[in-house]
């Protein structure tokens, strides 16, 4: 006796992009029983290494990519779509989701994230408070700006990673600024003086929760490189606020299941701005290690699960059990010659590190987000703790930077 057993269809969780950024995204479908098919231009992906199909073309090309994808799916379904990269990828996933019919956000409404002087406009609209903005264009009378506008931060309309912002503490610096570029590729801000803070979380179903909140340093003026986050924040009696202000981006932008990431600005009366919002995971290593080392919830897989409808697990209960720091390692001009991660990873304080660099690349003091070296997550019973511990792995690596003395800046307070 013969029995006719039909094929399982495979279920198939697709992933824009196939960095070493994606890499969490990607073993955590795996992990939630999915096929998983990346989509990179780069053949040599380190992201294609755990998948099981690959579709070799530039994650912009959001037109292709659907033809090639329908063009796959002989033998099962796509069950979600997804990246954990920012900019191009997003709309590309926006537009694909919008094909399939999963729940993100429209295609449309994606493209706005383009340009932060649409974003800031949709926020101001709903009663969102940002940094006030300052009308500067080549024909601008300088010289009739009040003393009180100063300081004057200008952002790359598309720009990411810290790349191009300046700040201007008085009319000679603007002026000289202006007079060699393009003002239309700028947005010009009063400056707010005051701490950082970063908040992850996720929607669902048009829906903000939040998951967690954590405090940021930068570098000095005037480039404002990331080099510090840490939780729990010292402003977690905000988080209300924070959500409020989550919910609205959610409603504006008509978001229907995404993560989320919100960066804002607290001024000495507590009073939050909101510099940046975007429906994608974030960086700077907060949703794939600091999440979950702080308190044990799986932002990734949970997105995932929520995307493709699979046993999502609300975040009403996330709380923060663990201190963190992500501290980021920095250097001067020159050559990188020496840089050792064994004694860090045999180091049971620290969660995670990684060398960006390779030993004889050129390394320069730090302006943008992308002249870091590294990264070190440790984890303790305080703040404090866990930033010592991060400063000490540190120490142990034996940096040399040759070219320029050995000047590794560990940002103390």
């Amino acid at each position: 006796m013969f029995w006719n057993k039909k094929k399982l269809s495979k279920l198939y969780f697709v992933s824009v992009g196939a960095g070493i950024n994606q890499i969490p995204l990607i073993r955590e479908a795996k992990r939630c029983g999915f096929q998983v098919i990346a989509i990179d231009m780069n053949p040599a992906a380190p992201g294609f290494y755990y998948c099981d199909l690959k579709i070799q073309e530039s994650i912009e090309d959001y037109e292709s990519i659907f033809v090639k994808l329908s063009e796959m799916l002989v033998d099962g379904k796509i069950s979600a779509i997804m990246t954990k990269s920012f900019g191009p990828a997003i709309i590309t996933t926006a537009f694909l989701c919008e094909k399939f019919g999963f729940p993100f956000f429209p295609f449309l409404e994606s493209l706005k994230f383009q340009d932060k002087k649409i974003i800031k406009k949709v926020f101001i609209k709903n009663d969102i408070a940002v940094p006030a903005a300052i009308n500067i264009t080549s024909k601008t009378n300088i010289s009739g700006l009040k003393e009180s506008v100063f300081p004057i931060i200008a952002k790359p309309v598309g720009g990411h990673a810290k790349t191009g912002i300046r700040l201007f503490k008085d009319q000679a610096e603007l002026k000289k600024f202006i007079s060699s570029h393009n003002l239309q590729n700028l947005i010009f801000e009063h400056f707010i003086t005051g701490d950082e803070i970063i908040c992850a979380g996720i929607v669902h179903e048009k829906k903000y929760y939040h998951i967690l909140m954590s405090d940021k340093k930068t570098s000095p003026p005037p480039y404002f490189a990331d080099i510090l986050h840490t939780t729990p924040s010292k402003y977690q009696h905000l988080i209300n606020k924070t959500t409020e202000i989550g919910e609205k981006i959610a409603e504006a932008f008509q978001i229907e299941t995404s993560p989320m990431i919100m960066e804002f600005k607290i001024d000495s009366n507590e009073n939050l701005y909101l510099l940046e919002a975007v429906p994608e995971f974030g960086g700077e290593f907060i949703p794939d290690v600091m999440i979950y080392a702080a308190t044990g919830y799986n932002h990734i897989e949970n997105s995932i699960r929520a995307a493709s409808n699979n046993n999502f697990r609300l975040p009403v209960k996330v709380t923060v059990n663990n201190a963190v720091a992500v501290k980021y390692i920095s250097g001067t001009d020159g050559i990188l010659t020496s840089c050792s991660v064994d004694s860090v990873n045999k180091s049971k304080d620290i969660i995670f590190s990684r060398i960006f660099k390779h030993i004889g690349d050129k390394v320069s003091s730090l302006k943008t987000n992308h002249d870091r070296i590294g990264v070190i997550v440790a984890a303790g019973k305080t703040v404090e703790q866990a930033y010592e511990r991060a400063v000490r792995a540190e120490e142990n690596m034996n940096i040399k930077i040759k070219g320029s003395e050995k000047n590794i800046d560990n940002e103390k307070k």
